[in-house]
């Protein structure tokens, strides 16, 4: 039964306000339900109710009867972030378990399907705000502290634990800081709408700005660390609008701190790049001039893997100018100089002046625009080994970036040493990782995952990489894949991962493939056969083949796949 035909059974609605909500949805994106209840006609219990009707599951109108019990402890081994996303409470009826939540999500249908420890729970259906309001009572703090002990306190966490970011996100009911971690997300504390605004504008008051509604800002502010006794921090942060049905006048944020400044400058090995992929990257050491490019999201270890390049290269004792936004990591070897960004002197401001004190190597942090392309693309024609930065998709995308840089790809290409593109993964944990049959896989993943088997089996049979993946070879379909295990699992502290590590793709610009290249540089704009020239002249791998192989020998799971090879 639809949602319209329920609600006028139950006799909630009449034909003409189903058809004028019918209309509506013509000309919105909305669902049926969203519009009934932004009209009044109905409530978000009426919606939930239908849910629960719908799917054959029990409808919770409240969540604080006699008759049900909510274990805290319960609630917090699935983690404040997993019933947040939802979002969800855990709920005990009879001593029957159940996950109650406003809809069946693709999210909490995912984890259900991937983790065994969640397969105990019965589906119920309640209201995002009576499921708030029951989180809210579980894990919002009633500690007195000062909004900026708190700000202080997550600051001092983060740089004790080693997170690259901490994340001030907020709910319809409240405010979260949230900690990234080497496995996930930490959650650190929960926070009332208030005290979570508080902290927003202390933040922006820290970076001496005033937030306006609706304009997101890019910022940075120092942090002293009194754990760390005195050692100054840089922080960026990035202010992003949000909207909120429950309170439209106000102006409302959320906030990224990115930060800088405790990390160590360590070598490839222990980074934790394989050894063919460290023999690669030790070839920058041999370049003296040309152009390396490193292409990868946001925290994905780019920097890292650069700054770890610069250690290497320095021992040539040349000059070496870096220019950084702002500098993440204080470099102690007196031939290399650190040049900081700020609002008043950019990147093409200060590539200038790197190129006036004539250094033998740059890193430029990042390119931007098209006038600090054209500066790197000179410095690398004229004697000096340039390292930087683009947002792209993957490492071979960079040819189109260029382009719509105003980039000639002649002269890109002559000046070309080597790509990268890098990703962060988490690997099972071995001890308690476990295989399942694919049959208990969401069918879009099962789909997927056996397209993607052909389509890289037929790539890597074009090529002369095949016998370096001979897995491939003896999988005609997935049987089974691997999962994360048991929560009491003490070798991974019961999470079902271990330390992550980086994947990295290089495409390495080596005369044997500029030779091929020359011949068609149409090739650079199309990814299949540059990928395919790559793999048969460098030994290219890209990121989609070393994390399918990953996949098959159960060293990941499929969501971590995707996320790898996307």
């Amino acid at each position: 039964m639809k949602i319209g035909e329920y609600l006028i059974s139950k006799g909630k609605l009449t034909e003409t306000q189903i058809k004028d909500a019918l209309f509506v949805q013509t000309i919105s994106e909305k669902r049926l339900g969203e519009i009934l209840i932004e009209s009044g006609c109905i409530t978000d219990s009426d919606v939930s109710a239908y849910l629960a009707y719908d799917s054959g599951r029990e409808f919770f109108k409240e969540l604080n009867t006699l008759s049900l019990y909510i274990d805290k402890q319960e609630n917090e081994e699935l983690g404040f972030s997993f019933l947040y996303e939802i979002p969800a409470i855990v709920v005990r009826k009879e001593d029957i378990p159940y996950i109650i939540c406003s809809e069946i999500t693709a999210s909490l249908s995912e984890k259900m399907a991937f983790d065994e420890n969640l397969k105990k729970f019965k589906i119920g259906f309640s209201t995002k705000r009576k499921i708030y309001e029951a989180l809210n009572q579980i894990f919002i703090n009633k500690a007195v502290f000062s909004e900026k002990e708190i700000l202080d306190e997550a600051i001092e966490i983060a740089l004790l634990k080693g997170s690259p970011n901490l994340r001030i996100k907020r709910s319809e009911n409240f405010y979260m800081i949230i900690m990234d971690t080497e496995i996930s997300q930490e959650n650190i504390r929960v926070l009332s709408l208030e005290a979570g605004r508080r902290i927003i504008n202390i933040i922006a008051g820290n970076c001496q700005i005033t937030l306006k509604k609706g304009q997101g800002l890019d910022a940075k502010f120092i942090f002293i660390s009194n754990f760390y006794k005195g050692v100054r921090v840089n922080i960026r942060v990035a202010f992003l609008p949000i909207s909120s049905k429950l309170d439209k006048e106000s102006a409302l944020f959320e906030a990224v701190l990115r930060i800088h400044g405790l990390n160590k400058v360590i070598d490839f090995k222990y980074i934790g790049f394989t050894d063919d992929k460290v023999e690669l990257l030790e070839k920058s050491y041999i370049h003296p001039q040309g152009l390396i490019i490193s292409t990868g999201p946001t925290g994905s270890g780019k920097t890292t893997t650069f700054y770890a390049m610069l250690k290497l290269l320095s021992q040539k004792k040349s000059s070496i100018i870096t220019i950084e936004d702002p500098v993440e990591i204080e470099l102690r070897e007196s031939n290399i100089t650190q040049m900081n960004i700020s609002e008043d002197f950019g990147y093409s401001e200060a590539v200038r002046i790197m190129l006036r004190s004539e250094p033998d190597i740059m890193m430029i942090g990042e390119i931007r625009d098209e006038i600090t392309a054209k500066h790197a693309l000179i410095a690398a024609e004229t004697g000096h080994l340039v390292l930087t930065t683009l947002h792209t998709n993957s490492s071979l995308s960079i040819f189109g970036r260029f382009k719509s840089l105003n980039i000639d790809s002649d002269q890109l290409f002559s000046v070309l040493k080597f790509v990268t593109a890098q990703r962060l993964y988490n690997p099972l944990c071995p001890e308690c990782k476990k295989r399942i049959g694919s049959e208990k896989l969401p069918s879009i993943y099962r789909y997927a995952l056996d397209e993607n088997l052909k389509f890289t089996a037929s790539m890597l049979s074009k090529t002369n990489m095949c016998n370096r993946f001979l897995d491939f070879k003896e999988v005609s379909c997935f049987d089974s894949v691997y999962v994360r295990g048991e929560k009491s699992c003490d070798n991974c502290g019961g999470t079902g991962y271990v330390k992550r590590k980086p994947l990295i793709e290089i495409a390495e610009f080596n005369d044997a493939v500029k030779e091929e290249i020359y011949g068609n540089m149409a090739a650079l704009f199309n990814l299949s056969s540059l990928e395919e020239i790559l793999m048969n002249l460098s030994n290219f791998e890209s990121l989609k083949v070393q994390s399918f192989n990953k996949l098959i020998n159960g060293e990941i799971d499929p969501v971590t796949y995707f996320n790898l090879s996307k």
